[in-house]
């Protein structure tokens, strides 16, 4: 009888244990980063804005490194377009790292680059203000 009764008290002690157990770890699950949208992001990527548009490529260069190019396509081809520079910086995803920001330079064909290393491999979200309107735009760093 003793047995019986031990027994009929662990079953729902081990149920609710379960059920906890699951319900943390599946809201553990569910609070991680997404994943990459870089995987649906083709770059170079291309914002419509106010005027025009603004195309972004982020390539990966050597030794963790990247570099951005940013330019503007006015819709009435004003080159003068070309002369507000862009404000980028780049965030890592899931952390608290703050944001780094990548000096810009501009070219005489209107394109604004700038170069950066990623300081560890991960999802890293580059945020790119111009103009007054802002475009987000993940990359994936090895």
């Amino acid at each position: 009888m003793r047995g019986k009764r031990i027994f009929v008290t662990a079953i729902p002690i081990l149920l609710l244990t379960l059920a906890v157990g699951a319900a943390l770890y599946l809201g553990f699950l569910n609070n991680q980063a997404p994943a990459s949208s870089n995987a649906g992001t083709e770059t170079p990527a291309t914002f419509n804005l106010a005027g025009g548009k603004l195309v972004i490529d982020i390539t990966d260069t050597e030794n963790s490194g990247f570099e951005v190019r940013a330019k503007f396509n006015s819709d009435d081809e004003n080159i003068e377009a070309t002369l507000i520079e862009p404000n980028v910086s780049m965030t890592m995803v899931g952390h608290n790292m703050g944001r780094t920001p990548v000096a810009m330079m501009r070219h005489a064909d209107g394109t604004w680059k700038g170069r950066g290393r990623f300081s560890m491999g991960g999802q890293w979200r580059f945020r790119i203000v111009f103009d007054n309107e802002t475009v987000h735009l993940d990359q994936i760093a090895r």
